[in-house]
């Protein structure tokens, strides 16, 4: 026999099921970014440490959405999970050009998967202007330089890529290569220089650093130089230079120019002023299931420990003073760098690519 439901009891059911997702969702007494930053809010060092892995040892695990590389990212992993055996990191590698579209897409739908991402300067800032990210200011902060780090806690570098002028030692040799910006304007360097198709942190530090007018005159007179525009690839274009389609790169990292270097490549580099350097950013979700163990997830890739790890076995350029990095790495710290500015780019990011595409010519 048919049982007929009243509208009454169809109404019941669908709340009483609405209620039972709630709360597989948002487990009874989950804490919050809030409730776990209010816990540990004026503790001295060891009792803040042992309020954070306790509540950690109850959350199990961390969920973190990283650009990094996929052969590195894993190391740190690894080593985490050595260190904090009770937490389990969940880590999934997304381009800079999704993270941001995948954790919209989640919100959008009510999923609030991810508690850590790191990702470069334009993601740390439109993490924050979407509402996705807490302020956090760790402790370790106090080991960084300045530029480094969020002043309001938003994002937290916790390693750098340095931007440095590359030159193919045969075809620029030390006593002529560029000393400073304005030797690239020099005649003998016409035609003889890459630079990459979508350079805009080096070009919004060089602007910030120059003055807007100044620097877009300077640029204007670059490329004049009839600059060889490649693509976006670093790697590519000092292969070329190598390979003798170019005398210098500009804008190459730093990190693959030591690493040319030290393999015995016809190849060195120079640090100029101003020295843009390209922060890697750690964020905090402010929806995070899991804010005490991602809040010992950020101490403890800012600490002296896991910094240590990076520069020496992975190796990453890392930005805790005191860290000591692998030989190639150490001359690349000899000058102060300077960061770009999340909140520089971020804002200015569409203004920033429609003035360097139309300066260079590139489509």
């Amino acid at each position: 026999m048919i049982r007929k439901v009243s509208r009454f009891n169809v109404l019941r059911f669908l709340l009483a099921s609405t209620l039972i997702a709630l709360c597989v969702a948002l487990p009874l007494g989950a804490a919050t970014i809030d409730d776990a930053l209010k816990n540990i809010r004026g503790l001295p060092p060891a009792q803040r440490k042992a309020v954070i892995e306790e509540n950690a040892r109850k959350e199990g695990e961390v969920v973190w959405y990283t650009s990094m590389s996929l052969t590195d990212f894993p190391k740190i992993v690894g080593a985490f999970e050595k260190a904090v055996p009770y937490v389990k990191v969940r880590a999934n590698r997304l381009t800079q050009s999704t993270v941001i579209t995948k954790i919209d897409t989640e919100a959008r739908a009510g999923l609030f998967a991810v508690d850590v991402v790191a990702s470069a300067p334009v993601e740390m800032w439109e993490l924050k202007q979407r509402g996705h990210s807490a302020p956090y200011l760790s402790p370790e902060l106090k080991a960084f330089p300045t530029g480094s780090y969020d002043p309001q806690g938003f994002w937290s570098s916790f390693e750098v890529t340095p931007i440095v002028l590359a030159f193919n030692t045969k075809l620029a040799p030390q006593n002529e290569a560029p000393q400073s910006y304005q030797d690239l304007l020099l005649p003998k360097w016409k035609g003889k220089m890459n630079m990459g198709s979508d350079e805009y942190a080096w070009y919004s530090v060089m602007l910030d650093g120059m003055g807007k007018a100044k620097g877009l005159e300077y640029m204007k007179a670059l490329a004049r130089q009839q600059l060889h525009i490649p693509g976006s690839s670093s790697i590519m274009r000092l292969q070329l230079m190598l390979a003798g389609e170019s005398a210098i790169t500009i804008a190459a990292r730093g990190r693959r120019a030591t690493e040319y270097k030290e393999k015995g490549a016809p190849l060195d580099y120079r640090l100029f002023d101003p020295y843009p350097a390209e922060p890697n950013g750690l964020a905090l979700m402010r929806r995070s299931s899991h804010p005490h163990a991602s809040i010992l997830f950020i101490d403890w890739i800012l600490s002296e420990e896991a910094q240590s790890l990076m520069a020496q076995q992975i190796p990453r350029l890392t930005l805790r003073k005191g860290v000591k990095q692998i030989p190639r790495h150490q001359e690349l710290y000899k000058k102060d760098f300077v960061f770009v500015n999340p909140a520089s780019i971020g804002a200015n990011l569409n203004e920033l690519i429609a003035s360097y595409q139309q300066v260079f010519n590139v489509r």
